[in-house]
């Protein structure tokens, strides 16, 4: 379970489509986003919510790494906790560099909730408009 947590991780920092992250997800698998500013969503709900947040990636992003991931035992074998910072290069020229946390919930070998807290106003300053 934790192989699929690392996988995640593993598939952003190659910049994978949309629909490589989705896969490492249940069909029903869910994305929270409690602290997303406006303009960003809160809940990717499904597989294809899921796709279509991640298709972008090789668009936006020149680079993406985690070079701080850490990632922990919580309840039984499916539980685990991330802490992780970004290291982002921007094909636009700028950098977002965030710090987070994630709760991940593995069932049957793929994420079925993952829950992503992250600083909001740093989203929006690498972003600006694009956000909206």
């Amino acid at each position: 379970n934790r192989a699929v947590v690392r996988a995640f991780f593993a598939t952003l920092e190659r910049l994978g489509s949309g629909e490589e992250v989705a896969a490492l997800f249940a069909a029903d698998g869910r994305q929270h986003m409690p602290f997303a500013p406006d303009g960003f969503p809160k809940l990717l709900d499904g597989r294809d919510a899921i796709a279509r947040q991640y298709g972008g990636l090789p668009a936006a992003f020149a680079h993406m790494r985690f070079p701080d991931l850490v990632i922990r035992d919580l309840a039984g074998a499916d539980e685990f906790l991330a802490t992780y910072r970004s290291d982002i290069a921007l094909r636009s020229g700028g950098k977002y560099d965030n710090t987070y946390a994630g709760r991940f919930v593995v069932r049957d070998g793929r994420i079925a909730e993952f829950h992503e807290y992250f600083d909001p106003i740093v989203l929006q300053r690498a972003f600006g408009g694009a956000l909206q």
